[in-house]
């Protein structure tokens, strides 16, 4: 087998971060050199590669996936509900249940009344009609709310909270959903494929790194596919894992290029397609407020014990009631800048609250896609909160002029950075909108500086590690159609991992 030449030249590059250079040097997995024709090597090992006026990035860095879930349905293990209609979502769901054997569960995922026409959740008597005697559970879109059909419900386990099922409908939200779905998961061997799957579609989207939140018990197949996969993991374990992380030392940052732990993740609140983001005034279509998860005292404890143990917090937080919760009790602990807690979503934050938050050095991690899909005229967003609080939600610009780091991800609705960049550059309201320069800065270096690695990834300079992807166009060029663009390579650590037809 011919070796992989050590060092790969780009030339023919258009780089937007980087005006005055048009070639790159990559050598052991690192950018060696940015510059014109001055800075091209000598050497018979060298591949180069002439991009012809194609775009180099940063490769994208995700800050928010659930990676596994991903890759399971790629692979097929479960049954994949996004983008249909409620039609197309029935009939799937009745394909599905007419393979295989009636004992076993059918799982899915994806589905989001939102995009459909009657806006009505799924409901237990429609799946019963698909399945009679086969468990089928199919979960929104947003993972905070589950429907179950009968044979199914009679299958929850006694130790699954009562207070969130909704039998006669089949509905099971927040930690009740995430207690069935984990008790159905695959062993560690087919998670560690779905990481596989997930990692290709990584590459594809060029994606170079990933903040994955995944439950406790999901770190083992995480960490066994370090190397193993071309796709650089932050880990941010649930709460649950704060014993084993404080008992065996681990601090955020602990690991390396290809695999690191991040922060500890806490649900603060639920979320707005599933009604139930903590909001301080009611929802517009069910009059209902949503509720928080814990208690303030349970979750300064929880802070205040990472905070003591090195560890950043990732909490989730969508309402503005939730968000001050999280607020509270950071100011309440007295948190330290250093270690980056972040709050994740933060959909509903008032003028206020982000002024405080950049008081308090706390970073937010945001997904901008979510403004591309619910936020707008006859959206979610306006049916679910009214038009005064849909043109204020996801204040992408207001959080970005007080100051405050801001990293972009995905939440895997849907993992593509190109549609979220896109999202954010041409949402619907003011307050929403960021220009491509700082979307592009968001989705790359927002996203190393959360993990502590702004220092080796998400720029393209001298000494950065050589993740990269490259564009078939500017974004900065076409604005009005970045979530057309396509892909044509992807580089981690130096190292093709990705390329299209056009160029292979």
């Amino acid at each position: 087998m011919m070796r992989r030449p050590e060092e790969i030249v780009l030339t023919g590059c258009n780089i937007p971060t980087v005006h005055s250079a048009d070639t790159l040097v990559l050598r052991d997995g690192r950018i060696a050199a940015v510059g014109g024709a001055e800075i091209l090597p000598d050497g018979a090992e060298v591949r180069t590669l002439d991009l012809d006026g194609m775009t180099v990035l940063p490769g994208f860095v995700d800050a928010h996936t659930h990676f596994v879930a991903v890759g399971l349905r790629e692979m097929g293990w479960e049954t994949d509900l996004v983008g249909l209609s409620r039609d197309e979502t029935l009939d799937r769901l009745a394909d599905a249940a007419r393979r295989g054997d009636d004992a076993l569960w059918v799982i899915a995922r994806g589905w989001d009344e939102s995009m459909w026409q009657d806006r009505r959740y799924l409901e237990r008597d429609e799946l019963d009609r698909l399945a009679p005697n086969r468990p089928l559970i199919a979960a929104r879109v947003d993972m905070h709310m589950l429907v179950a059909n009968s044979a199914a419900m009679a299958r929850i386990p006694p130790s699954v909270p009562r207070e969130k099922v909704d039998a006669p409908r089949g509905l099971v939200r927040e930690e009740a959903a995430s207690e069935v779905l984990r008790g159905l998961e695959p062993p560690d061997e087919v998670l560690c494929e779905g990481l596989e799957a997930s990692s290709r579609l990584a590459n594809r989207l060029g994606i170079t790194s990933i903040h994955a939140m995944l439950p406790a018990h999901q770190l083992p197949a995480h960490l066994r596919m370090r190397g193993r996969i071309r796709t650089r993991m932050t880990l941010c374990p649930e709460m649950p894992a704060l014993d084993a992380m404080i008992s065996l030392g681990i601090r955020s940052g602990f690991g390396d290029a290809w695999v690191r732990f991040g922060g500890l993740k806490i649900f603060a609140d639920g979320s707005i397609g599933a009604g139930n983001a903590a909001v301080a005034e009611p929802y517009v279509d069910t009059g209902g407020h949503g509720a928080l998860n814990h208690s303030d005292e349970t979750l300064g404890a929880w802070v205040a014990r990472a905070e003591e143990a090195g560890l950043q917090t990732v909490i989730h937080a969508i309402g503005d009631v939730a968000i001050e919760q999280v607020l509270a009790a950071h100011a309440k602990v007295g948190t330290s800048p250093e270690l980056r807690h972040r709050i994740e979503h933060y959909e509903l934050a008032t003028p206020e609250q982000i002024a405080r938050t950049a008081e308090l050095g706390i970073a937010v991690s945001m997904q901008p896609n979510f403004v591309g899909d619910w936020s707008g005229e006859g959206k979610l967003y306006v049916d679910r909160l009214g038009e005064e609080r849909d043109r204020r939600i996801d204040p992408h610009r207001s959080i970005l002029d007080a100051g405050v780091h801001l990293a972009f991800g995905s939440d895997c609705m849907p993992i593509s950075p190109l549609y979220g960049i896109h999202a954010a550059v041409n949402a619907p309201h003011p307050v929403q909108r960021v220009s491509v320069a700082e979307a592009v800065e968001c989705y790359t270096e927002g996203g190393a500086y959360l993990s502590f690695e702004e220092g080796s990834k998400g720029r393209i300079e001298a000494g950065m590690l050589a993740d990269l992807v490259v564009l078939d166009d500017d974004p900065l060029r076409v604005p009005e159609r970045i979530r057309d663009l396509n892909v044509e390579m992807t580089f981690v650590g130096g190292e093709p991992v990705y390329e299209s037809r056009r160029v292979a």
